[in-house]
């Protein structure tokens, strides 16, 4: 069944975004908002799609690719803003009316946000084409981009650190209400605040070490990037046993004892490895040097 609607996480992998600052990086809020409204999407039985569901590049020129060809009438792509202006900016194409970025607008006020601007634009030199990429190489699909606030005003970086989740609700709410969809209220536990962290910690220098997985261990759960891992949010496994133990270099570590690595089957992930488990940390120097 083709998606009605297809959620574009913006940048990724190796383009953080502008939107960050030294709390987060753009890529990762942009993809935990996503996941969110996928999850309330499903719930509420509306077809949708991602463009992607972990930290991976994808160039813009594929982006829209995907989008083109999802099949999918709508498109919501989700952002953070930079320049210390405050507030959301929607935007929407020039071939499009703007009754459905309206509806999210007034959500979104609703949960206290200020709404900047809700706009659209073209090209200064072709006003036929839309400014905006993703608004202009998406065709025939209606893309609307949600800029939820600035990582460089203080009030937006407080608002989002406690708010994003609400945030992310609105614009669901939004959609149903413009496409006409029964609409119901996340689960209570859908609405606190310590279900992942919506800002990137600072992750901890761990350049030239590695990390053994022991050989008696017949499998171990891996997860998404940008968000703490939690049971029933892993992505696959991975077996340590099968390979008489596995290394691998880490990349980075965003919370205490979980490590971000890279694997075969399951790309850049993030892996649980509290030393009670069996798993060592070793400083891949020091190992060459024995």
């Amino acid at each position: 069944m083709e998606p009605l609607l297809i959620l574009d996480a913006g940048h990724g992998g190796q383009e953080i975004g502008t939107g960050s600052n030294s709390k987060w990086t753009e890529k990762a809020i942009n993809l935990q908002i996503s996941h969110y409204q996928y999850k309330r999407f499903k719930e509420l039985e509306i077809p949708v799609a991602m463009t992607r569901t972990t930290d991976e590049t994808i160039s813009k020129e594929e982006r829209a690719r995907m989008i083109r060809e999802s099949g999918a009438k709508y498109c919501i792509s989700n952002h953070i803003n930079s320049g210390k202006e405050g507030g959301v900016n929607i935007i929407y194409s020039i071939y499009c009316e703007d009754k459905l970025s309206q509806a999210i607008a007034d959500e979104l006020r609703k949960e206290g946000q200020k709404i900047n601007e809700v706009f659209s634009k073209s090209l200064p030199d072709n006003p036929k084409q839309d400014l905006h990429y993703m608004n202009r190489e998406t065709e025939n699909v209606q893309t609307t981009i949600i800029k939820y606030g600035f990582a460089d005003s203080g009030q937006d970086v407080t608002k989002l650190n406690g708010s994003w989740k609400k945030y992310a609700e609105a614009v669901v709410r939004g959609f149903c209400r413009y496409e006409g969809f029964q609409y119901f209220n996340p689960k209570i536990e859908e609405n606190k605040q310590d279900d992942f962290e919506p800002v990137e910690k600072k992750e901890e220098d761990l350049t030239g070490y590695v990390l053994h997985l022991p050989a008696h261990a017949p499998f171990w759960k891996v997860y998404p990037l940008g968000i703490e891992p939690k049971e029933g949010q892993e992505l696959g496994v991975i077996h340590p046993k099968k390979f008489n133990g596995l290394e691998y270099k880490i990349l980075g570590s965003a919370h205490p004892h979980v490590y971000t690595i890279s694997t075969s089957s399951f790309g850049t992930v993030q892996i649980c490895a509290h030393p009670e488990t069996g798993a060592v940390v070793k400083d891949l120097e020091e190992e060459l040097d024995k």
